[in-house]
């Protein structure tokens, strides 16, 4: 049996959910299909799997809460430079 938690929080249209792992952790924004995780290749962003700089997903995870609210969906270019790249 799998040792899981997680949670999901809408915020305009949006589904953010978060969940933690054994192998670790994973954030993901639908219906964007927007995904920051730490599996297998430190903490990096999908499709591109672009290493990020921050590597607390609470803090990530803020960022993105923040950027949805701002902007009411993720906007690509914007959210990748608020998370460093």
């Amino acid at each position: 049996m799998k040792d899981e938690s997680g949670n999901s929080v809408q915020i305009a249209s949006r589904t953010i959910y978060f969940r933690i792992t054994e192998r670790g952790w994973a954030i993901v924004v639908m219906p964007d299909n927007f995904k920051v995780d730490n599996y297998y290749h430190g903490v990096h962003i999908h499709p591109d799997r672009k290493q990020l700089s921050i590597h607390d997903p609470e803090i990530i995870y803020e960022i993105i809460y923040q950027h949805i609210i701002r902007e009411g969906k993720i906007v690509e270019d914007k959210i990748r430079e608020e998370l460093g790249l």
